[in-house]
């Protein structure tokens, strides 16, 4: 496969998230974006396409076509989805994947077999070496967070399946964790809640529509409201309605409850030094659904710590990655394991 850019460097970088990848070699300029899923022919079991192309399919013609997802919940399930996106979006940046460093996220506490076949997916596409970093820490690296000086950084990074947290100082990890909690769960809330109480069925791009919109975590100060359309579960009728700010913040309220609970849990576990770091410097959020309108003043209230987005949040795991390639010795204490194309690890 042709690379569509030319411009990678010999270090490539991957984020492989739940919904989206992203891949970046040299700069931020140079970043590919595309569906997490791979399309297979219901009846022959093959897979025919990944990325966008295989959304386009799986979209247009469902019932011949169906997505397959490399993780869930964070964690791989489907090792031929992972070597067949790996060689995918790997051989589609790089002219010259062979003499290419490849440095992978993953989530806090992967197994040393799941990072073995991780590893070795990546030097089968072709890759010279590859090196994992746990996600959080390549979100704090992204955010030039100061792990190495005496002080406790925090950063959260939540994606659609998962959020990973880590606790940083003196370059090194004081904590780390990844919980099964993301945007999705909000999805599949506010999807639960509007076949309930509206009594339609609506499309994945409704939910999303929904939540991009009037999604909020904190309790609204002037009502707003969403127009939308489904189908009616009872006689089949599509018929429009209107959701409530109001009530998508009681949906989120729950939801958010196990977040909330499992930063408590860490910093609970953090010595009181680290703490008080904290309570002065703040705790960063990255990751598509640090997006959420009133997430960080919803997570302030409830800690009394300080709480912000960083710019760009979706993208800092992948350009923490790529600013780890260039400083690869003075981060080997963040390496998770490595591996070269004789199979040193």
């Amino acid at each position: 496969m042709k690379s569509i850019l030319p411009s990678f460097g010999k270090d490539v970088s991957i984020d492989i998230g739940t919904s989206i990848t992203r891949v970046m070699g040299g700069n931020r300029e140079s970043m590919m974006s595309e569906p997490s899923i791979v399309a297979t022919d219901t009846k022959l079991e093959k897979i025919v396409a990944v990325g966008d192309e295989a959304d386009r399919i799986v979209r247009r013609m469902p019932d011949m076509w169906r997505s397959l997802s490399l993780l869930q919940d964070g964690f791989i399930v489907d090792y031929r989805v992972m070597h067949t996106m790996l060689h995918y979006f790997l051989n589609k940046v790089s002219n010259s994947l062979r003499r290419s460093r490849v440095l992978v996220s993953v989530p806090c506490g992967m197994t040393d077999v799941e990072q073995r076949a991780m590893m070795d997916a990546v030097i089968q596409a072709g890759a010279k070496e590859v090196f994992l970093i746990e996600a959080p820490i390549a979100a704090a690296i992204g955010c030039d967070l100061p792990i190495f000086q005496p002080r406790g950084s925090m950063v959260i990074d939540i994606g659609e399946g998962t959020t990973d947290m880590a606790i940083l100082s003196l370059g090194g990890t004081v904590q780390s964790q990844t919980i099964r909690f993301g945007g999705g769960d909000i999805d599949k809330a506010l999807m639960k809640y509007v076949n309930q109480c509206f009594g339609l069925l609506v499309s994945d791009q409704t939910i999303t529509a929904i939540k991009h919109s009037i999604a909020i975590a904190t309790p609204p100060l002037e009502e707003q409201e969403f127009s939308f359309q489904g189908r009616d579960m009872t006689n089949g009728i599509v018929r429009r309605s209107v959701i409530h700010q109001s009530e998508i913040y009681e949906v989120i309220n729950n939801v958010l409850q196990g977040l909330l609970d499992a930063i408590k849990q860490m910093i609970r576990n953090t010595e009181p030094e680290i703490v008080a770091d904290m309570m002065e410097y703040g705790i960063v959020l990255t990751g598509g659904a640090a997006q959420l309108q009133g997430l960080p003043e919803r997570i302030s209230a409830e800690l009394g710590v300080p709480v912000q987005v960083a710019v760009n949040p979706d993208t800092k795991v992948v350009e923490g990655l790529q600013k780890a390639a260039n400083n690869i010795v003075s981060l080997t204490r963040f390496i998770v394991n490595s591996k070269g194309r004789k199979g040193r690890a």
